[in-house]
Formats: C-alpha cells, structure tokens, sequence
C-alpha cells in the first residue's frame, strides 16, 4: 500500500466547505480507513505536485440517498443519557460490534428519526487535492 502527505478541499458542488487541511497536510495509508474509497481513487489518479481538482457526482462519491437507511425509532430504544436533539449524530452498536451512525432528522413525541445515509449521500462533490509526497508502506 502507499503512504500519501496531501492538501485536499472536499466542497458541494455548490461550494460550502465541507472539510478541509489547508494549513496542516494530512497523510494516511491507502485502505486505513481515513477517508472514503472514492476519495482515495482520486488521490490514486492524481499527479504529485500538482493541484487538482476532482469532480465527482453523488453517484461516484458516496452514492445516493437510499430511503430504507432512513429508520423511525422509539425514544426507549436510544440510551438514557443521550441528548435527543433534531440534527444530533448518533451511533449505535450490534450485537456483532459493528457501529452505525446517524443524524437525528425528525423528532415527533417519541418517534426519533434517524437518517443512516452518509452526511454527503446524494451530493454532487468537487475534491482538490495537492500531493506533497507518495511513497510505498514498508512490508
């Protein structure tokens, strides 16, 4: 696997900023899970030392929307101690450990529902990036 040091921009098409490093490069390893397989392949076709800029429709980034990802939920089943709030994260665990995350979409008694899709799910993106340095992971 290879080793990146990058500045990147991640914005909606329309040009909210959604994250940033533009004063600290960020470096990680292809497959550490940092970022987004779809952000990796661009950062894989990318040129080092040169800016670019990849624009990648929802589809190509992180999918569409899906309505099933989209869950009511009983108040009683989110822990005590949670704050339930509209646009709130949650996480919740299976029985098998694995975490999904959510946001709090709708609060209506004790009907919560929370949107499982990825924050960016249904959105076009624009990802500039700038690879300062590439080298391969020691084996």
């Amino acid at each position: 696997m290879a080793k990146y040091k990058i500045f990147y921009k991640l914005t909606h098409a329309s040009g909210e900023l959604v994250d940033a490093s533009l004063d600290t490069p960020f470096e990680f390893e292809v497959g550490d899970g940092q970022l987004d397989p779809c952000l990796e392949s661009c950062i894989k076709e990318a040129k080092v030392g040169k800016l670019q800029t990849f624009l990648l429709s929802a589809s190509e980034a992180f999918g569409q929307a899906e309505s099933d990802a989209i869950q009511v939920m009983r108040r009683a089943e989110f822990p005590k101690e949670l704050d339930i709030k509209l646009n709130n994260g949650v996480e919740f665990k299976t029985p098998a450990g694995d975490s999904y995350a959510g946001c709090i979409d709708k609060i209506d008694g004790d009907n919560i529902t929370v949107n499982f899709n990825h924050p960016l799910a249904g959105c076009d993106v624009s990802f500039q990036i700038e690879i300062l340095e590439k080298s391969k992971s020691p084996q």
